[in-house]
């Protein structure tokens, strides 16, 4: 810290060299750039047998930050055999391989009364669709290979397809509650229709 000569410690008035004295003791200890500094110039910063993979931890008995060895956590997902999810988890079109899927649900996302809906698998694979008379399935807004949709539909009439539907027997007839499954291979869109559900 810079020392400095006050009228009132000094008791009487400043000399010419204190006061320039004062100034080259704040410019000598001002600080201007820490590119050049390391955290263990810090006062409470104690970096004594730094290494690859320690880290600086508060010692309450000391009053500084020291370097310790790091413990607990996991290095890798696989150390943990139960793990759990705070959150949503977003693959990122990354895959996941080789699951065991047990006591899930999937969303239902409700469309609403549409006769043409625009059907985006982003919005879930099941989703429940009220008609108020013929339905006429197009391609998927973000259709990629391999996906697939499940169609809840309440009312009656029939379906067809534009865009690659292929039905299978056929069957396009809907009744007052029908399901239409439908599997895109990126090519067409093979759809089957169950219907009669009482």
């Amino acid at each position: 810290m810079a020392t400095i000569v006050t009228r009132a410690g000094k008791g009487s008035a400043l000399t010419f060299a204190e006061g320039d004295a004062n100034f080259t003791n704040l410019n000598t200890d001002k600080l201007e750039d820490i590119t050049s500094e390391t955290i263990g110039s810090l006062s409470d910063v104690d970096t004594t047998g730094i290494a690859d993979q320690y880290i600086l931890v508060y010692n309450s008995t000391s009053g500084n930050f020291e370097v310790e060895a790091q413990t607990g956590g996991i290095a890798s997902l696989v150390e943990d055999t139960t793990p759990e999810l705070g959150g949503d988890l977003d693959c990122q079109g990354s895959e996941i391989q080789n699951p065991i899927l047990t006591d899930y649900a999937e969303n239902i996302n409700a469309i609403g009364t549409n006769n043409s809906p625009t059907l985006t698998v982003a919005n879930g694979n099941v989703q429940t669709l009220t008609i108020t008379s013929d339905l006429t399935l197009s391609a998927f807004s973000d259709a990629a290979v391999g996906q697939s949709m499940t169609l809840l539909v309440s009312g009656s009439g029939t379906v067809s397809g534009t865009g690659g539907y292929i039905f299978a027997g056929g069957e396009t007839t809907l009744t007052t509650n029908s399901v239409i499954s439908i599997f895109y291979d990126g090519t067409n869109y093979w759809a089957s229709v169950a219907t009669d559900f009482q």
